[in-house]
């Protein structure tokens, strides 16, 4: 039995594949966006307390055609649109890290962490001491306890750093204070294809989404009101956001931040499993925060309607959305689910990243 051929117009055809070059590279371009953005400000320092320079770097990076306001507590906020509902995107400048307390006799440096950490990601690491006049490079002595064998909570501030000095008056010619803000080297390393391994993802990768929603959003017209703000000292008690409290009482407000993912080989999968690479997630219940199911469905609708990857997930701790319930917003942190939080090969996916930025821009188009 003789079959007929399909056929297609050689200028179908043609256009099909015009078509499909198109998409490719309009992706690939958004990934080397994010990458760029996200880089850019992993590279910055800004310890809790210390986020003058991740507030100037988000600032260059923002488009030139919003207003940007910063308020008495170096938040920094832009809104654009008009009109009811008023939305509010939050993102935190600050990371995890040491600041000096004081010189030793010996002129080594006692410090204490600034937001939760363990001490055994410190010890014996190479870090950069941010001083008033330069960066001053030292290393972490192990700890007193270091022969304990098991971790040691945040609040034990028993490390000390060596920065080749013999006396308290030699480490003070190197410019060297109490209050001076300690991280270790800050860099992006990229893991296979899409992943990459980094320190302060949390909240970098809010930031960055919050960055380039920011950008494809600017100059259109909304009918409704949306705040984007990235504030302070979230790891220190979400002090930053607190103080928005006093002026803001958005009708929703939507943290943009990490989602401690049990996606790593030796945790404990029963809680907080949600894949790397299989989209944004939906925070909708924390320990503090327990979402209204109608606001997920509506914000899970969205995500459906553009075809945007989306996961949900539960978990522990808080975020900045907390403070907002006291004033009658309704909360839903947005997150992208990551490994081995709070350390320096803290891994992200950047699928996850460029979802969560369509997420944002979705929900500030359609909700």
């Amino acid at each position: 039995m003789m079959q007929k051929r399909l056929t297609v117009p050689l200028f179908t055809l043609l256009s099909m594949l015009m078509l499909l070059n198109g998409a490719m590279f309009a992706q690939n371009t958004r990934e080397q966006e994010t990458r760029e953005v996200f880089k850019q400000l992993i590279e910055v320092a800004g310890v809790s307390f210390h986020e003058e320079k991740v507030l100037a770097k988000i600032q260059e990076l923002l488009p030139d055609n919003v207003t940007q306001t910063v308020d008495d507590r170096n938040n920094l906020l832009v809104t654009i649109g008009s009109g009811e509902p008023e939305i509010m995107f939050i993102a935190h400048m600050d990371e995890v890290g040491l600041e000096v307390t004081g010189i030793n006799d010996d002129g080594t440096l006692s410090t204490r962490t600034r937001g939760g950490s363990f001490s055994t990601i410190w010890e014996s690491k190479v870090v950069k001491i941010h001083t008033q006049s330069g960066v001053v490079d030292g290393i972490i002595s192990p700890r007193a306890s270091y022969q304990d064998q098991t971790p040691v909570p945040h609040s034990r501030n028993d490390l000390v750093v060596y920065v080749g000095t013999e006396s308290r008056e030699e480490t003070e010619t190197l410019d060297i204070r109490a209050g001076d803000s300690i991280v270790q080297t800050k860099r992006t390393t990229p893991m296979g294809k899409y992943k990459i391994a980094a320190g302060s993802i949390d909240d970098r990768g809010g930031c960055t989404a919050q960055i380039l929603a920011l950008r494809r959003l600017a100059g259109k017209k909304l009918n409704k009101t949306v705040i984007f703000a990235w504030v302070v000292e979230e790891e220190t008690g979400l002090t930053g956001s607190r103080y928005l409290t006093r002026t803001y009482s958005p009708d929703y407000v939507f943290a943009v931040d990490t989602f401690v993912s049990s996606d790593a080989p030796r945790d404990n999968q029963t809680i907080g499993y949600n894949p790397l690479g299989k989209g944004a997630v939906l925070r909708v219940f924390d320990s503090s925060v327990i979402t209204p199911l109608k606001v997920v469905d509506k914000i899970k609708n969205i995500a459906k309607s553009r075809n945007i990857p989306h996961q949900w997930g539960i978990t522990s701790g808080s975020t900045d959305g907390t403070g907002f319930l006291d004033v009658g917003s309704l909360v839903l942190p947005l997150s992208w689910p990551g490994i081995y939080s709070h350390s320096y090969v803290s891994v992200i996916d950047i699928r996850d990243l460029i979802a969560l930025t369509d997420l944002i821009v979705a929900i500030a188009e359609s909700l």
